[in-house]
């Protein structure tokens, strides 16, 4: 009678102490069996089979963020005074027609000459003009042979949005491309300009362009004689 008691009082402890490591209420039924009292006086005098299961250890350590990728530059780097290498443009020169061409600008002192690839004959127009800031210049002539032929024009070239943008805006219209008027050339920065993506607008005269916007300005006489 008295290991009974014991026992009893064995499967009652083990049954309401949660931190125990063998079963009283094996079954979890809340009720103690003749099945639970059988495996809790076993436990008690054999010891418990089933160790308590180890808790998973958790990485400790403050978690390191991914690194941020770097983001390829979406603006042109140069200005109007970097006579280094260039950027290439792309863009549209009349909003009713035409195609999107490519361009690119190059320096040499206080001149800038801003060449288009027309994507017909001649393949190259150049825009010269003088450089008032390191984003802005005022035209002053054009040509379609590298200069040896240069036409007078007006308006402005403009590197706008931190240099996302290429503007070219003569006062009148001065030449067709593709049956198209030219009107404003506005492009949109593709990447710094490399070697691979030659169009023909390289090797520009710079000593012509000089030559012709240095001239005297024509005296009226001859002028009238015209």
């Amino acid at each position: 009678m008295r290991g009974l008691l014991l026992a009893c009082a064995l499967i009652s402890w083990l049954s309401t102490n949660a931190s125990a490591q063998c079963c009283g209420d094996c079954g979890g039924d809340g009720q103690v069996t003749i099945d639970d009292l059988v495996t809790a006086v076993r436990n008690a005098l054999d010891g418990c089979s089933d160790a308590t299961p180890t808790p998973t250890a958790v990485p400790s350590g403050t978690p390191t963020n991914p690194a941020t990728p770097t983001r390829t530059p979406v603006r042109c780097t140069r200005d109007f005074s970097d006579t280094s290498n260039t950027c290439l443009f792309n863009g549209n020169f009349n909003l009713g027609c035409g195609k999107a061409l490519n361009a690119s600008f190059a320096v040499d002192g206080s001149l800038v000459v801003v060449s288009i690839a027309t994507q017909t004959n001649p393949s190259i127009v150049s825009f010269a003009a003088q450089r008032d800031s390191d984003t802005h210049a005022h035209l002053t002539g054009w040509s379609s042979n590298n200069f040896q032929t240069t036409h007078v024009t007006a308006g402005s070239v403009d590197l706008a949005g931190g240099g996302t943008q290429l503007i070219v805006f003569p006062n009148d219209s001065p030449f067709m491309i593709l049956s198209c008027n030219f009107v404003q050339y506005v492009g949109d920065f593709v990447n710094p300009r490399s070697a691979s993506q030659a169009d023909g607008s390289d090797g520009i005269d710079f000593g012509r362009v000089r030559a012709w916007s240095e001239r005297p300005p024509p005296e009226l006489t001859e002028l009238a004689d015209q």
